[in-house]
């Protein structure tokens, strides 16, 4: 016989009925005028005895924990969802029960009782997501299309705004050097002749250093300000030289004395007869002897000739 523990028709005894733990015939028999006895665990000794079911603690947490989820999930709106988990789980250990014959801490004891949870659990897994898809219909739509305010789905997504940090003012100190140009200026030298002009200071340019306050954002400047200026090298002023001088007049070559009585030596350029008076030809002197002009007085003037004393005779 290999059917599971309970009471059965006692094969010894006809009317009466006997224990079977499952692998033999227990001691124990009831006869028929006897009530049936309810269905009891068997202990170690193999005799039955009567035991009342009730709910352990692990029961108890079990359900309250069951029934807390479903009530949050009724009130997100999820509540076929969280059934339908509930119903997995359940279909889950109703396997685990068939296959091992019982699962006495949940209270299924024998594979009918297993096979009873699993189709319970399919069934409840057919009924909430059914339901759940009714109430959360899923819409395949591409991410890129919004519903456009008239109801349509043509609107494109328009991109989020993102913030942009404020950028930070980073203030510094820059110093530059920078090339002082020198000026040029002309002053009169007496010792070159009119018309001669030479450089006689060449000019060089100076240096001065530039601090500035820079201010950038962004990596950008934004402002600056002059903290200092200063010459570090003085310009050199350039100097240009302008002669002034007249030059010396060239001495005419001497002329020869007409009447041969020679040239007086005191007199150059032209040649001054030797004679009792001699005056400028041209003149309004009445000789005897005259001399063209320009003469040079290089010794006396004998015959009176510079009138003006500048050196030079007969010049008028």
């Amino acid at each position: 016989m290999t059917s599971p523990a309970g009471w059965y028709p006692d094969p010894e005894q006809p009317g009466g009925q006997r224990w079977w733990t499952g692998a033999a015939w227990g001691g124990q028999r009831v006869l028929a005028s006897t009530p049936t006895l309810p269905l009891a665990a068997t202990p170690a000794d193999g005799v039955p005895t009567t035991r009342t079911r009730r709910l352990g603690p692990l029961h108890i947490v079990l359900l309250s924990l069951v029934g807390a989820l479903l009530l949050i999930s009724a009130v997100g709106g999820a509540f076929w969802a969280m059934l339908t988990l509930v119903a997995v789980v359940a279909a889950v250990i109703g396997t685990v029960a068939l296959v091992r014959g019982r699962v006495t801490s949940l209270g299924i004891r024998n594979r009918g009782m297993a096979a009873a949870v699993i189709g319970a659990g399919l069934c409840l897994v057919v009924v909430g997501g059914s339901a759940n898809a009714a109430v959360h219909p899923v819409v395949n739509r591409p991410a890129a299309l919004l519903s456009a305010p008239d109801g349509s789905a043509d609107a494109a997504v328009e991109p989020r705004p993102t913030s942009t940090p404020t950028p930070t003012d980073v203030v510094t100190e820059v110093t530059e050097v920078v090339a002082v140009p020198f000026t040029a200026t002309e002053v009169q030298d007496p010792n070159l002749d009119v018309g001669q002009v030479a450089v006689t200071t060449v000019g060089v340019d100076g240096q001065q250093t530039n601090t500035y306050r820079v201010t950038t954002r962004a990596g950008a400047e934004v402002a600056r300000e002059v903290v200092s200026q200063i010459v570090t090298v003085q310009p050199v002023t350039q100097v240009t030289s302008v002669g002034t001088r007249q030059p010396a007049p060239v001495a005419p070559a001497p002329v020869a004395d007409p009447v041969g009585g020679g040239c007086d030596p005191n007199y150059e350029g032209q040649c001054v007869p030797i004679a009792s008076d001699v005056d400028c030809a041209g003149g309004s002197g009445n000789g005897p002897a005259y001399t063209p002009g320009p003469v040079y007085v290089v010794g006396s003037d004998v015959y009176d000739l510079d009138r003006d004393g500048d050196g030079i005779a007969c010049d008028a």
